[in-house]
C-alpha cells in the first residue's frame, strides 16, 4: 500500500517519516517547486490544507491554512468559505487536497470568488490514468470511485475529514470535465499527468515501505518523464493549473 489511513496524531508521523525518509524529501521538494513557480508573483499565496507544514518551510511567504487549528497553520480554513475578501489573493495551492473536500464544487466557487483576475489555483493530485485507477483501487486506502456524482460525490451521510476519492479531480479537471459545466470563471491552463514513479516506490508516507535510495531519485525521475509520454495508460497523478478568468 502507499499509505495507511493516517491516526488521530497524524502530523507526528507524517514529520516522523518525512525526517527518516530522504527520498521522500526530495520528490516532494520537486513538487512543492512545480506549484510555487506556478504562482503568479507579488500577488498573496495561500496554501489550503497544509498538514504538518511541509510547503511553508521551504516557501515561509505562504499563508498555510487548514480546516482544524495546528502548529502548522497561519490561519483557520474551510475551503467551501474561504475566510478571504473578493479578489484578494494571488493563487491557492495545495497538494492531495482536491480528493477530500466534502464540497468540491463549493470550493471552485470560492476560489473564483477570492482570486484576483489572472489569479490561480496550482494543485498536484491523483490521477485516472490506467495505473492510476489500478493504484489507486486495489493499492491505496483511499475511495476511486468515477461513478460519483461530482457536485455530490459523498451524498447524505457525514464525511470523515481523512476519507478520499481519488477519482475526483479527474471528473473535475479532464477534457470536458465539471468544472466546465459549473459556468464559473475558472479555465485549466495546464493539465500535466505523469506516472510518479519517484513517489510509488517511496511508498509515501507508509513509514516501513521505501524502495527508492536517495541518490536514485533523480534517474527515476528522467525514466518517470520518459513513462509519462504514455500518460493514457501510465499517469497515477497529474500537475493541474486553473485561471481566474473574466467572468
Amino acid at each position: 500500500m502507499i499509505s495507511a489511513a493516517p491516526p488521530p496524531d497524524w502530523h507526528t508521523l507524517h514529520r516522523n517519516v518525512w525526517a527518516t525518509k530522504a527520498s521522500l524529501r526530495k520528490v516532494y521538494t520537486f513538487w512543492f517547486r512545480l506549484l510555487r513557480g506556478a504562482c503568479v508573483q507579488d500577488a498573496p499565496i495561500v496554501e489550503i490544507g497544509c498538514g504538518a507544514g511541509f510547503f511553508k518551510e521551504l516557501y515561509p511567504e505562504v499563508i498555510a491554512t487548514d480546516v482544524a487549528p495546528s502548529a502548522y497553520a497561519d490561519r483557520i480554513a474551510d475551503a467551501s468559505a474561504l475566510p478571504f475578501g473578493d479578489a484578494e489573493i494571488g493563487t491557492i495551492v495545495f497538494l492531495d487536497v482536491f480528493h477530500h473536500l466534502p464540497k468540491p464544487e463549493q470550493f471552485l466557487r470560492e476560489a473564483a470568488r477570492t482570486l484576483r483576475l489572472g489569479g490561480r489555483v496550482a494543485m498536484i493530485e491523483p490521477w485516472m490514468g490506467l495505473a492510476g485507477r489500478l493504484l489507486f483501487r486495489y493499492l491505496h486506502h483511499e475511495d476511486c470511485d468515477l461513478r460519483v456524482l461530482p457536485n455530490d460525490p459523498w451524498g447524505a451521510g457525514s464525511k470523515d475529514a481523512m476519507q478520499g476519492n481519488a477519482a475526483l479531480p479527474y471528473l473535475y479537471f479532464s477534457a470536458s470535465g465539471h468544472l466546465e459545466k459549473m459556468g464559473v470563471p475558472l479555465r485549466v491552463i495546464q493539465r500535466t499527468p505523469f506516472a510518479s514513479l519517484p513517489w510509488i516506490l517511496t511508498g509515501g508516507f507508509q513509514p516501513t515501505i521505501n524502495l527508492l535510495a536517495e541518490g536514485l531519485v533523480s534517474t527515476i525521475e528522467v525514466i518517470d518523464r520518459v513513462v509519462s509520454l504514455g500518460a493514457p495508460i501510465t499517469a497515477t497523478r497529474c500537475f493541474l493549473v486553473l485561471e481566474r478568468v473574466d467572468g
